[in-house]
């Protein structure tokens, strides 16, 4: 008798912890989207008060709604002392909704195919008058949200095409079921042990939520892969806490990233959208990257990719037009380095360069994230937070999602204090120099020689020696620009400006923004940032570690963080995070391990979601 007892004991937490794992995949298999673009067509936006007859609205032609469930939103406000009853008819769907006095209702309307509502009327009909039709709109969505838990509340049905497939949920299936395979490290705090359940708790149920609703409703609940990643991470965080189970996160983490480059992917124009050209300089482009089939943004300048990009088809510039592709030559010209890779990764091939130069970012990109593990190590929480905060900051995602060098660049400074940390300042000085034909701004990562008493030891000639490691390669390149007498303005006068002017007028604009959202819908984005950098100076600042590498490169950014003009911190939230992005890999890499450590971790790292917006579902 004590042996059936003993079994059924052993038995009942393991097909708890299967049941759980087949509900984890059967989630995302049906709820989690691998790619959806959210589509608003808003029909009425001014107030339209209600006629004798009703209100009668004909909605514009919604093509591209075809083939997609669709929902039909209105707002009714009740001006009236006493309720009214209002009737919506559009196309076979009729409802009524009663509006309380002075109040607003909402009403949603599904239909399983927006197309078919193109020229089709809206009526509203009431009992009596004093009421409004305020807004109309016609979505694939009913609602969204952005950020670490981004999801969308769509039309029934509309998950089916946009699902992600059953061989990754098998495989989700599969790795879940090797966690529970075997016990994971208990949690010691009974504090920490009580947030965890409610944590899983309300994972559970969100993910139950997000199952459950186009059984019992009109809606479905569509969840972002980073935040079904995140529900999967506070669930079966005791199971992940035994050896491998951070390498796991790591690798998903990575992989999440890699799949949303993927799904950016167009047919022909292959990955050309994150080089981001705009039509305002198309009559300027080189005629061979004018034949390539590519993705081109309409009313658009673009951004800079578009010129390193057309620099790697022609590297050496001999191209007598490419003069005029440049919007400044010789500030473009000088940023070489990933044009020259690029070029020789497409065989000279402007076809095979445009999709190689794109490639580079995010092959570069898990080099990086690989070489971090070695100050970030997937031992951890606290490292595995910390790799996250460096590889998806938002300076680091919009390098990469627009091809600009700053992320590339990362690397050879993290091979730079790698070697120096290892005692080998030649090839750290070096890397410094070859990152310089990147970015002229990398060269102040040179301060990552500047080893307390070195010179001492070294000596002034081996200093000299490293100096021309620095500067030598981009002085090179510079006299060969200057030979060609390539022309054109050097660009860059606003880059740079009085200490900390740029600084504050910054803050001057954001706060004036956050008093009025309406004149600057992004100060508030604007305003995250300038908290997460002005935390990682501060803590720089307090912590001097001159000892190491990574906080000498972090105080070379805070320097040139004071003298930043107003070009840089312009824009929202603007290109200060990706130009000071050697700041933020400082700051995680030296933040002391305290009880100050998780509220600073938090505010130094406030711009991630800026980050993690500018990777959710396209517009």
């Amino acid at each position: 008798m004590e042996i059936p007892r003993i079994a059924g004991r052993l038995t009942r937490p393991r097909v708890a912890a299967v049941a759980l794992a087949v509900f984890c995949a059967a989630v995302l298999h049906l709820c989690v989207y691998g790619g959806f673009e959210r589509q608003r067509f808003r029909v009425v936006q001014a107030p339209r008060m209600a006629e004798p007859g009703g209100v009668t609205t004909r909605l514009p032609d919604l093509s591209a709604l075809a083939g997609q469930p669709a929902a039909l939103i209105l707002r009714i406000v009740n001006g009236a002392p006493t309720a009214r009853v209002v009737r919506v008819a559009a196309g076979d769907s009729i409802d009524e909704v009663s509006v309380p006095p002075h109040r607003e209702r909402r009403v949603d309307l599904g239909f399983p195919d927006g197309g078919a509502l193109s020229g089709r009327d809206v009526v509203l009909t009431g009992d009596g008058d004093g009421w409004s039709l305020a807004a109309l709109e016609v979505a694939n969505v009913h609602g969204f949200s952005n950020g670490l838990f981004e999801f969308v509340v769509a039309p029934s049905g509309a998950g089916r095409a946009v699902r992600v497939g059953m061989p990754p949920a098998l495989a989700v299936l599969a790795v879940l079921l090797a966690l529970t395979a075997s016990r994971g490290r208990a949690i010691a705090s009974s504090l920490a042990r009580r947030i965890h359940r409610a944590g899983a708790a309300l994972s559970l149920a969100f993910l139950a939520a997000a199952l459950a609703a186009p059984l019992v409703s009109d809606f479905a609940v569509l969840i972002a892969p980073h935040t079904f990643l995140v529900c999967l991470v506070v669930v079966y965080y005791p199971a992940l806490r035994r050896e491998g189970g951070y390498h796991l996160l790591y690798a998903a983490a990575a992989v999440m990233f890699v799949l949303f480059i993927a799904r950016l992917h167009e047919p022909g124009a292959g990955l050309t959208s994150l080089i981001r050209f705009g039509d305002a300089f198309e009559p300027r482009v080189l005629p061979s990257v004018r034949a390539v089939p590519r993705h081109v943004l309409t009313d658009a300048t673009g951004y800079d990719g578009q010129f390193y990009v057309q620099l790697a088809v022609d590297p050496l510039l001999r191209d007598p037009g490419i003069e005029a592709a440049l919007d400044v030559p010789l500030y473009r010209a000088r940023r070489i380095l990933f044009s020259w890779t690029a070029h020789l990764l497409g065989l000279g091939q402007p076809r095979w360069i445009l999709q190689a130069y794109v490639v580079q970012y995010v092959v570069l990109w898990l080099v990086l994230a690989w070489v971090l593990c070695r100050w970030f190590p997937p031992t951890s929480f606290r490292n595995l937070c910390g790799w996250c905060a460096c590889m998806f900051s938002y300076g680091m995602v919009i390098s990469v999602l627009w091809t600009v060098p700053d992320a590339p660049g990362m690397l050879l400074l993290a091979l730079g204090v790698l070697a120096m940390e290892r005692g080998r300042a030649r090839p750290a000085a070096g890397m410094v120099g070859v990152a310089g034909l990147a970015k002229e701004t990398s060269l102040l990562w040179g301060a990552i020689l500047l080893v307390p008493g070195g010179l001492k030891h070294e000596g002034w000639r081996e200093r000299c020696f490293l100096g021309l490691l620095v500067v030598g390669p981009l002085t090179a390149w510079m006299l060969y620009l200057l030979a060609g007498d390539l022309g054109g303005r050097s660009a860059g006068v606003g880059n740079l400006g009085v200490p900390l002017a740029g600084y504050l007028q910054r803050w001057q604009a954001v706060l004036a923004g956050l008093r009025d959202p309406a004149a600057s819908p992004g100060a508030q984005a604007a305003a995250v940032t300038l908290v997460g950098l002005t935390t990682q100076a501060a803590v720089l600042l307090r912590t001097r570690q001159w000892t190491n590498a990574w906080w000498r490169a972090g105080m070379a950014s805070v320097v040139l963080m004071v003298f930043l003009g107003p070009s840089v911190w312009e824009g929202y939230p603007g290109a200060a995070p990706r130009v000071l992005l050697p700041m933020t890999f400082a700051f995680n890499a030296v933040l002391p391990r305290n009880a100050w450590f998780w509220p600073l971790f938090v505010l130094g790292n406030l711009p991630v979601s800026n980050g993690l917006d500018m990777l959710h579902a396209p517009l």
